[in-house]
C-alpha cells in the first residue's frame, strides 16, 4: 500500500464509529454484567505500582517511558526529545519485559532511539502496571528488573451503548508545541468499534541556562479496535495501530532519524470454558527505521586522506519484526487459582551502516539478519493457606534459538564473523540454543486489617538480545569506534529476594520494599582491555559475562491532612556492582532519587506542587564508554492545577521546573553536539496547558 494512501486512510479512521452506530450513550446491554468499579486507592497496594494515563495530577508525557517516571523506583535515560529509556531497580533494556496491550515490540534502532515504551501512545491506554522484580511468570521469560504492562480495556468502555469518547489538546512553550488526541468508541449489544488518532509536534527545548537542546520530532498515530461480544464471556478483538515519526533529533547520538514507522497488529480471544477461562493473544509488530548524519544536521568532514574536507555521509536503514503468541488457561480448585499455558516470541532484525557517498555501499552489518525465537511454557498458582495468608508459586521453561544469517557476508569493512573472531575467537554459530528455567515463590500475609507484608524468592533467566550477541559496528580503522557483540554470551541468571510491607489507615499509607539480586553471567557492555575471553586490548566496545549484585530499597507514603489536603512522598535507591572485577560499579546506575508533593482538592478544582530530586552520583564505572561521568544532585519544583468546568470538560495547567533549574539525569547520554552541556540536559522551565472534553 502506498505510504500516502496509508496515511490518508489513517486520517479517516476516527470517523468510522460515527457511521456505524445509532444507539445513544447511556444504554447498557441487558445481558452484559455490570462489573464493579475498581479503585486503586481503595486497597492496600504494595508492588506493583499502578498508574492511570488519564490521572489529572500528571503532566503531559512525551511517550510511555516519560510517563513511567512518575512511579517510584523508575528512572529515565535521555538522548533526545522522545525515546526515553526506563530503568527499574537499576535495570533497563531487555532486562525489562514491556508489553503494549499484550504485544512485545522491539524497536528498530541499534542505539535505542526507540525503546518499546516509545511506541506507547500513552493516553490511548486505560492503565499502566509496573511489576517490579519478578512477581509473575506468565508475561514472558527474563524480566529480572520488572514487567511493564500498558493495558487497554475497550470492552469496559463499550458497556455504555452508543457513541462516546474524548478529545484532548495540550500546548507548551518549551519543547512540545501541541499534542491533539481523539478517542471514540461506538458499541452495540454484539460488538464495538474504537478508533483513536493523535498528532504531536515538538520543537527543540531549552535547558535551564537557555541552551537549545536538539530534541524536536513529529509524531502521528492512529488505531482501530474491532470487538465481537456474542456473549458476556466471549470476546474476539482485533487491533491495528500505525505510528509515524519524522524529523527526530538526538543530541546524544551521532545521527538523527528523519523517518520511522511502525505497524502493530493484535488478535485476542477470551472465553469461559468448562475446564476454565481461556485467553489467546497473537501479535505482529513491524518497524522500519532510518537514521543518518546529513538530513537533519551538518555531517562531519574527512580530516585526512584523499577525501579530506569532504563530508562524511553515513546512513543506517533498519527493520525489526516481532511476532508472538500466548495461550493461557485459568482454573480454580480447593482454594487454589491456577494459570498455565504457552507462548512464543520471534524477533528478526536487520541494520546496515551505509556509505552514502558511494550510493548505498554497506560499510558494516550492524544487525546481520539477527533472529531470536523463544518458546515458553509456564504454570503459576496462588493458594490460600489461611484466611490471611496466600502463597504464589510457579515454574517457567523457555527454549531459545539464536542465529545471525548474514554473519559471513562481507561488507566494505569487516564481516560480522571476522569481528567476532577478532575479539572473541569465535563465530556467529557459537550462539547455540538455550533451555532456560525460571521459578517463583511468593508469600503474602495480612498481619492486621491495616498491615500487609510479603516475601518473595525467584530465579529468572534472560537470554542475550540481538545487539549483545551480534552487533558489528566496524566502520573505520579506529578501534575505539568499534562496537562488537559476543555470540558466546551465556544467559543471565538472576536469583532475587524481595520483602516488604504496607500499612494503610483512613488517614495515611506507608509502604516499603527491599530487594537483593545475585546475578550469574551478568551481560556487561565493557571496553576491550584483554580481560578473560577478550583477545584484544584496544578499548573497543565489547560484551562479556561477569557476576553482579544489585540491591536497593523503595519507600512510599501518603498522609491526609484534612480539609482536602494531602502529602505524598517516595524514595528509591539501588546499588549495582560487578563482583567479578573487585566490586566495580556498574555503569548507568541511578542515584538516590525521590519526590514529595502536597495537593489541595476542592469541589471543582485541584492545586498541587511537587518537589523532585536526585542526590549526587559519584559511584561510576570510569572504564565504561557508557558512563558520561559523575552527576551532581538536583532539586526541581513543579506546580499544576485542574479546574472542572463540567463533568465532561476539564482544564489543566502547570509549570514544570518552576525555578528553571539546569540539570540532567545521571543515566542520560553525553551531548555530542554541545560539549559544554556534557549530558543531554532536561528541559528548563515549561509552561503547559491542557483541555479535555468527554462526550
Amino acid at each position: 500500500m502506498p505510504d500516502l494512501f496509508k496515511k490518508d486512510l489513517l486520517r479517516l479512521i476516527p470517523l468510522i464509529p460515527l457511521c456505524l452506530s445509532t444507539q445513544v450513550r447511556g444504554e447498557t446491554a441487558p445481558d452484559m454484567e455490570q462489573l464493579p468499579a475498581v479503585y486503586v486507592s481503595g486497597a492496600i497496594t504494595i508492588n506493583p505500582n499502578i498508574a492511570e494515563p488519564s490521572d489529572r495530577r500528571q503532566a503531559p508525557s512525551a511517550d510511555g517511558g516519560d510517563f513511567l517516571r512518575q512511579l517510584n523506583g523508575v528512572s529515565l535515560g535521555r538522548f533526545g526529545g522522545r525515546g526515553l529509556e526506563p530503568i527499574i531497580r537499576g535495570q533497563s533494556q531487555t532486562r525489562l519485559n514491556v508489553l503494549l496491550d499484550g504485544a512485545y515490540i522491539h524497536g528498530g534502532c541499534p542505539n535505542r532511539m526507540d525503546p518499546p515504551t516509545s511506541w506507547a501512545a500513552i493516553e490511548t491506554y486505560e492503565s499502566v502496571r509496573v511489576l517490579k522484580g519478578v512477581q509473575s511468570l506468565i508475561h514472558g521469560g527474563g524480566g529480572s528488573g520488572g514487567t511493564v504492562l500498558f493495558e487497554r480495556d475497550t470492552r469496559s468502555l463499550a458497556e455504555d451503548w452508543g457513541i462516546h469518547g474524548r478529545l484532548s489538546a495540550v500546548g507548551s512553550d518549551n519543547g512540545a508545541r501541541y499534542d491533539i488526541l481523539g478517542d471514540v468508541v461506538a458499541s452495540k449489544e454484539s460488538g464495538y468499534i474504537r478508533t483513536f488518532a493523535q498528532i504531536k509536534d515538538a520543537g527543540n527545548y531549552e535547558d535551564g541556562k537557555g541552551r537549545e537542546i536538539r530534541s524536536a520530532y513529529d509524531h502521528q498515530q492512529a488505531g482501530l479496535v474491532l470487538g465481537w461480544t456474542p456473549t458476556r464471556s466471549r470476546l474476539l478483538e482485533f487491533t491495528y495501530e500505525r505510528n509515524d515519526f519524522s524529523d527526530a533529533l538526538y543530541p546524544g547520538a551521532g545521527m538523527d532519524s528523519p523517518e520511522e514507522e511502525g505497524d502493530i497488529y493484535r488478535l485476542r480471544y477470551e472465553d469461559e470454558l468448562e475446564l476454565g477461562d481461556i485467553k489467546v493473544n497473537a501479535y505482529l509488530g513491524d518497524v522500519d527505521h532510518v537514521m543518518n548524519n546529513f538530513d537533519l544536521r551538518t555531517p562531519p568532514n574527512y580530516t585526512a586522506g584523499p577525501k579530506a574536507g569532504r563530508p562524511m555521509l553515513r546512513e543506517t536503514p533498519t527493520t525489526s519484526r516481532t511476532m508472538g503468541f500466548r495461550a493461557m488457561l485459568s482454573t480454580g480448585f480447593h482454594g487454589t487459582d491456577l494459570e498455565y499455558g504457552l507462548d512464543l516470541q520471534s524477533n528478526e532484525r536487520n541494520a546496515v551502516l551505509d556509505n552514502r557517498e558511494s550510493g548505498t555501499r554497506a560499510l558494516s552489518f550492524l544487525w546481520p539478519d539477527a533472529a531470536i525465537r523463544q518458546y515458553g511454557i509456564f504454570a503459576e498458582a496462588t493458594t490460600s493457606l489461611s484466611e490471611n495468608g496466600r502463597i504464589k508459586y510457579g515454574l517457567r521453561v523457555d527454549y531459545v534459538k539464536r542465529a545471525a544469517r548474514k554473519a559471513d557476508h562481507k561488507p566494505a569493512m569487516a564481516s560480522p564473523d571476522t569481528a567476532y573472531h577478532t575479539y572473541y575467537g569465535i563465530r556467529a554459530d557459537a550462539a547455540g540454543n538455550e533451555t532456560n528455567i525460571g521459578g517463583l515463590l511468593r508469600y503474602t500475609h495480612e498481619l492486621t486489617p491495616e498491615i500487609t507484608a510479603f516475601a518473595g524468592l525467584s530465579r529468572s533467566v534472560r537470554t542475550a538480545d540481538a545487539t549483545e550477541l551480534f552487533m558489528n559496528k566496524w566502520n573505520n580503522a579506529d578501534p575505539t569506534q568499534r562496537w562488537v557483540g559476543n555470540p558466546g554470551l551465556a544467559p543471565e541468571k538472576h536469583y532475587q529476594i524481595d520483602i516488604g510491607f504496607a500499612r494503610r489507615s483512613r488517614w495515611y499509607e506507608i509502604s516499603a520494599s527491599f530487594f537483593h539480586d545475585e546475578v550469574s553471567d551478568y551481560i556487561l557492555r565493557d571496553t576491550a582491555r584483554g580481560q578473560s575471553g577478550i583477545l584484544l586490548s584496544d578499548n573497543a566496545d565489547i560484551y562479556r559475562n561477569v557476576d553482579a549484585r544489585l540491591n536497593g530499597v523503595e519507600l512510599d507514603g501518603w498522609l491526609a491532612l484534612g480539609g482536602g489536603m494531602e502529602l505524598t512522598g517516595s524514595l528509591a535507591h539501588v546499588r549495582a556492582t560487578n563482583t567479578s572485577d573487585g566490586d566495580r560499579p556498574i555503569a548507568q546506575t541511578p542515584p538516590v532519587n525521590g519526590r514529595f508533593g502536597i495537593d489541595y482538592d476542592a469541589d471543582h478544582w485541584r492545586l498541587g506542587t511537587q518537589l523532585r530530586f536526585a542526590l549526587e552520583q559519584d559511584r561510576i564505572d570510569a572504564w565504561s564508554s557508557q558512563e558520561v561521568g559523575r552527576t551532581g544532585g538536583w532539586v526541581v519544583f513543579d506546580i499544576r492545577g485542574t479546574y472542572r468546568v463540567h463533568d465532561a470538560f476539564h482544564l489543566f495547567a502547570g509549570i514544570d521546573n518552576l525555578l528553571n533549574k539546569t540539570y540532567a539525569e545521571h543515566t542520560s547520554r553525553a551531548n555530542l553536539l554541545d560539549p559544554a552541556a556534557i549530558k543531554v540536559n532536561e528541559p528548563g522551565r515549561v509552561f503547559w496547558v491542557k483541555a479535555r472534553a468527554e462526550f
